[in-house]
């Protein structure tokens, strides 16, 4: 996978979600939003 570069648009991605379901990142920015994604690891 390339690194995304500054300013650079980010892919569309299908997550999956705790319930079973998926959601499109694309469905949460646009028209002037944004999106921050924080990802956390489980540590044991």
């Amino acid at each position: 996978m390339a690194l995304l570069k500054p300013g650079r648009k980010a892919p569309n991605l299908t997550l999956p979600l705790f319930n079973g379901a998926s959601v499109e990142l694309a469905s949460y920015w646009g028209n002037g939003r944004s999106l921050l994604l924080i990802f956390l690891r489980h540590l044991a």
